[in-house]
């Protein structure tokens, strides 16, 4: 891309700025969107500051391009919908060379052979190299560049016919070696190049031309030689004497004769001699949709808006409606695609093509566009020897084929996410559904994803095949069968089909058989199908390093894994780390769930683990696995000091020699929300460890405390339960007593959840001793505070005064960090003996500490509870006022038990205020939060206030909530707070 001021070059460097530069003067004269911009820059990843980078390319490139040849006009004019470059006809070598081309069109319709040849030549002289080869590109720019190249050898193909008919042989060999190096797969060409040599008098060199043509297309594309170049190789044989004695060229389709923009659509393909003018005879009609498949469950709404789309579309005459259907290997596109072919086939009347493009099946080649296109041809009446050989004229051909007609197209299978331009017809009435594993981006088509099927289909499923009768007598193996399968359909048809085969087994038998990780690949294959086989077509064509990273998928056993730790792992950048991650997602071997984090199918896992196994060192993978344990423990204890400061390193000891697994975390709210994420990814990595030698086993003790508070806070009692039945028994099988005792207090606040408080004295008691026998004076200090804590929470305020106190005077003169947290309970039993002042002055008091320490999490626990103190002594604008920092500091950091709390505690505030309306807001996201994280008492109390602020309102709705709350409150297990019930009810 050269521009050109005055004489002067202009040097335009950035690549980016390049790119941005080509797609205006590609368009020329309209306004291309700021989407299409960023889409082309950055493909489907745009960083944040994508636009604002994109207005900084174009106001750069406003001060190097030259003024407008209209003094009034500008140059590069910016809209709302994007921006327009104004280029006049005869500044742009590509609007010339349109013109130039349109003269030689015409002058070779009048038979002005002489006109024709020198206007094809001036055209052609415009051209040095290859279109845009210094310009990065992008989709459309791709697609530009490619019919651009199309309209180029077009003319090349006129221009040498003309010279062949004039008897300039020589000039046409020498433009036409050239040419045919550089594009070898074009087959006129190459006809081109030995008819020449033939009338040169060179017959061995039109042989070896022809000789050459055939090895290329072999090697490239395994393909023979089109008929057309059969015919002429038996002809130069023959030494048939029409080869001296060419006809007239024949005149092109008329080429635009004004400038105009590259996009829109498609450039119109070169016609010339030799181009085949053949209709199907007896019009198109072809039937080509294979059998729809019997068994076919679920896709409800998929199956839908198919239909829906494909039904309308040939009455619309607003183009081809084309639907891509995409998804991994396996999950049954092609199935709901000929489900929703044959469903809408009489909408089609003139027929249906249908082509297995071979993207992913196993041990076959990709099937290219010209091959495909040649089976259509033929499909449509065009007679074998009256198919092109030249791909842009068999392209014109399937084009003029389906013109105002109403044919369905099913390109399946397709590689790379997309079947080709050529194969998509242009027509209105017409439609396409296409398959492929990558999302089709490169062309206007409506996306359908296609995924995993849900437990009921999977059932479902395994009856059509299996029998109904067997998955009656045994319901709860066939679900088992399903989950082993993972949802995935190509395991469930295989695992059906076996279990057809063999009516001797039971589906429990089958499933044990599948329970054996090591074995479940295995039992995944019958006759023709294999899952093993079709993972491997995916990972066949990544890159060694994407190949890399995919088996470690295989050696850390977690649901999902962020950048961070795969970049750990495979011991390389995050650059490095990330475009393997993007090249496994393009191959839909992983599946990607935001914020930079991917998923791996359990099937998909498997395979990981055996290619691992086959591939990488037993020493390899357990170093690979220690550096992810390493990342993970450095992230937390990032996240850990970032949110609790005065705590600050865990207690742990650094992994991994201080290396950083990736860049810093942003804050303590995105700290806050990655752990909340990370924590059941966490769990699943603190499980593996916990199986492996003592030095791997020791993650799992070093990464309880950094995760119990969020765990705790943001509810997630079922994870913090699995970890700390990990690390009691690290614990232990390490001698450990002191994360042993700090685990048996984690243990007995999961008992009193439970309802069991006296197992939970009982293990907190134990933790007391085994602390005092160590000699650790500060955590004996927090363990009588720990008993203080449960006696407060059993009623016992005397004795819960008595520990907490004694706790507090033992940390004071320790010196300890943890005087926030002690300090904090004194306050809530206070509340708790209705000495609402002192509490709500304790509260201050400990607030104070907790923002000198930069403790976020106590600051949103205080905030929340001094909230509560003001409410009960009817300091209502100050309870307004903490309630809401306590809520803003609660979702900063995930803190979800005491966001509902501070939540229902400001509605009863808004209520005694009259304003039933905000009040119902919060109750609503109260109810939301409290059935996530699973609490009895939020759920009744949340209730019961709902039904007051809706029966203040007359809303109907108020008695079914006041009925629900009593439903609750029924529970004699429910354990009420005395100090909330006090605020909400007036009374304990």
């Amino acid at each position: 891309m050269r521009i050109q001021a005055g004489g002067s070059a202009v040097r335009i460097t950035a690549p980016k700025q390049r790119t941005v530069l080509a797609m205006l003067l590609a368009r020329a004269g309209h306004v291309v969107p700021i989407r299409s911009l960023v889409t082309e820059v950055w493909d489907d990843r745009p960083p944040r500051s994508a636009v604002a980078n994109l207005r900084t390319y174009l106001a750069q490139l406003r001060k190097l391009l030259p003024p407008s040849a209209d003094p009034a006009a500008e140059r590069l004019v910016t809209s709302e919908a994007g921006y327009l470059l104004r280029v006049g006809p005869g500044e742009f070598d590509l609007f010339q060379f349109e013109e130039l081309s349109g003269h030689g069109g015409r002058a070779l319709a009048r038979r002005d052979l002489g006109a024709a040849l020198d206007a094809y030549s001036r055209a052609l002289s415009l051209w040095e190299g290859m279109a845009a080869e210094d310009v990065p590109l992008g989709p459309t720019l791709r697609e530009v560049v490619a019919r651009l190249t199309d309209r180029y050898l077009g003319v090349v193909e006129e221009h040498t016919e003309i010279q062949l008919a004039l008897g300039r042989y020589p000039a046409a060999v020498g433009r036409l070696r050239e040419v045919v190096a550089q594009y070898p797969l074009r087959e006129r060409l190459h006809g081109q190049l030995m008819v020449a040599l033939y009338r040169s008098g060179d017959m061995v060199g039109a042989l070896e031309a022809f000789a050459v043509a055939r090895r290329v297309l072999a090697e490239e594309l395994g393909i023979d030689p089109g008929p057309d170049l059969l015919r002429l190789h038996q002809a130069v044989l023959r030494r048939d004497a029409s080869l001296l004695a060419p006809p007239p060229p024949a005149a092109p389709e008329p080429s635009p004769a004004a400038p105009g923009p590259l996009l829109p659509g498609p450039l119109p393909p070169a016609a010339g001699a030799g181009c085949v003018q053949a209709r199907c005879a007896g019009g198109f009609g072809p039937r080509q949709l294979p059998l729809a498949p019997k068994v076919f469950v679920g896709r409800t709404a998929e199956l839908a808006r198919l239909r829906t789309v494909l039904t309308a579309a040939p009455e619309s005459g607003a183009g081809p409606a084309v639907l891509a259907l995409h998804g991994p290997g396996g999950v049954g596109k092609a199935a709901l695609a000929l489900r929703a072919a044959h469903a809408v086939a009489h909408h089609y009347p003139d027929g249906q093509l249908y082509v297995d493009l071979q993207g992913s099946s196993p041990g076959l080649p990709a099937l290219s566009p010209a091959e495909a296109l040649g089976r259509f041809l033929r499909a449509l009446g065009v007679a074998p020897e009256g198919v092109p050989a030249a791909p842009a004229e068999a392209a014109a051909l399937y084009q003029s084929s389906l013109a105002g007609r109403r044919g369905l197209v099913v390109p399946d299978n397709a590689v790379g996410g997309g079947p080709g331009a050529p194969l998509l017809p242009a027509g209105g009435g017409c439609a396409v559904l296409v398959t492929s594993r990558a999302a089709l981006t490169t062309v206007d088509a409506v996306p359908v994803a296609v995924g995993l099927l849900g437990e009921a289909d999977c059932v479902r499923m395994l009856a059509a095949l299996a029998g109904e009768a067997r998955l009656a007598a045994e319901p709860e193996a066939a679900a088992e069968i399903a989950r082993w399968c993972g949802g995935h359909p190509l395991a469930l048809r295989i695992a059906g089909a076996r279990l057809a085969a063999r009516p001797d087994w039971s589906f429990a038998r089958f499933g044990e058989r599948l329970r054996d990780q090591r074995g479940r690949l295995d039992e995944l294959q019958a006759a023709g199908l294999s899952l093993r086989s079709c993972f491997e077509v995916g990972y066949g064509t990544l890159t060694g390093a994407a190949q890399a990273v995919f088996r470690l998928f295989g050696v850390l056993e977690v649901p999902e894994m962020g950048v961070e730790p795969v970049a750990a792992m495979a011991g390389t950048g995050h650059k490095a780390a990330e475009a393997a991650l993007d090249e496994l997602a393009e191959a839909r071997l992983l599946e990607p769930v935001g914020d930079g984090r991917f998923r791996v199918h359990d099937l998909l896992r498997l395979f990981a683990a055996e290619l691992a196994a086959a591939h990488d060192p037993p020493r390899e993978r357990a170093r690979a696995l220690r550096r992810a344990l390493d990342a993970y423990l450095d992230l937390c204890r990032q996240t850990h000091d970032l949110l609790q400061p005065h705590l600050r390193g865990g207690g742990g000891r650094r992994r991994g020699g201080g290396r950083e697994p990736g860049p810093l975390l942003s804050g303590p709210v995105a700290a806050a929300r990655w752990l909340d994420t990370e924590l059941r990814c966490l769990v699943a990595a603190a499980a593996q460890a916990a199986r492996g030698e003592p030095d791997v086993a020791r993650f799992v003790t070093e990464l309880m405390p950094l995760v119990k508070s969020v765990a705790m806070k943001g509810g997630h009692w079922r994870e913090l339960e699995t970890l700390s039945r990990l690390a009691i028994s690290v614990a232990r099988r390490e001698g450990d007593r002191a994360t042993e005792a700090a685990t048996l207090v984690t243990l007995g606040l999961l008992e009193w959840r439970g309802g069991q408080p006296e197992a939970a004295r009982d293990l907190m008691s134990r933790a007391l001793g085994l602390w005092h026998e160590v000699g650790d004076r500060e955590s004996e200090g927090l363990a009588l505070h720990n008993l203080g804590w449960l006696s407060m929470r059993t009623g016992d305020l005397g004795a819960a005064l008595d520990h907490i106190t004694a706790s507090l005077r033992l940390l004071e003169a320790h010196g300890s960090s943890r005087l926030g947290l002690v300090g904090h309970n004194l306050g809530e039993v206070l509340l708790r003996l209705g000495r609402h002042a002192e509490a709500a002055d304790r509260f201050e008091h400990c607030l104070a500490v907790r923002r000198a320490d930069g403790d976020l999490y106590g600051e949103s626990i205080t905030l929340a509870a001094l909230g509560r103190a003001y409410g009960l002594l009817d300091q209502r604008d100050r309870a307004l006022a903490t309630l809401a920092e306590a809520l803003a500091r609660c979702r900063d950091t995930g803190n979800r038990e005491d966001e509902w709390e501070a939540l229902l505690a400001r509605s009863e505030i808004l209520l005694r205020q009259g304003d039933p309306a905000a009040a119902e807001a919060d109750l609503v996201r109260v109810l939301e939060l409290t059935a996530r994280i699973g609490d009895a008492y939020g759920q009744a109390a949340g209730a019961r206030q709902l039904a007051r602020a809706r029966s203040a309102m007359a809303d109907p709705r108020a008695d079914a909530d006041a009925r629900r709350a009593g439903e609750l409150f029924a529970d004699r297990a429910l354990r009420r707070d005395p100090a909330l019930e006090r605020l909400l009810t007036g009374r304990l």
